[in-house]
């Protein structure tokens, strides 16, 4: 699976409890929606760092890396790459 699909399960599974709404696909604005809220984004946080073996910087927490499915699995990728090439 790749962190698209997996980031999508985690908010289908844990913030949208298994009910997505309708239209939701990768560029459904989680913030602009309320899906995510500050305490959801710290939990989520936590889950990403955990998962995919990065670290969070407070330079990382803004609102475009948590705008969208797309935008966060890009900037995981984003912090894989960097973590790989270090």
């Amino acid at each position: 699976m790749n962190p698209t699909q997996e980031i999508r399960e985690h908010i289908l599974s844990h913030y949208l409890k298994g009910q997505a709404p309708e239209g939701f696909d990768d560029d459904y604005p989680l913030l602009d929606e309320g899906i995510l809220d500050s305490l959801a984004i710290m939990k989520l946080i936590a889950w990403l760092e955990k998962h995919f073996s990065i670290e969070f910087g407070d330079h990382d927490i803004v609102s475009e890396h948590f705008g969208t499915v797309r935008a966060l699995a890009g900037f995981i990728r984003q912090k894989r790459a960097v973590s790989e090439d270090n």
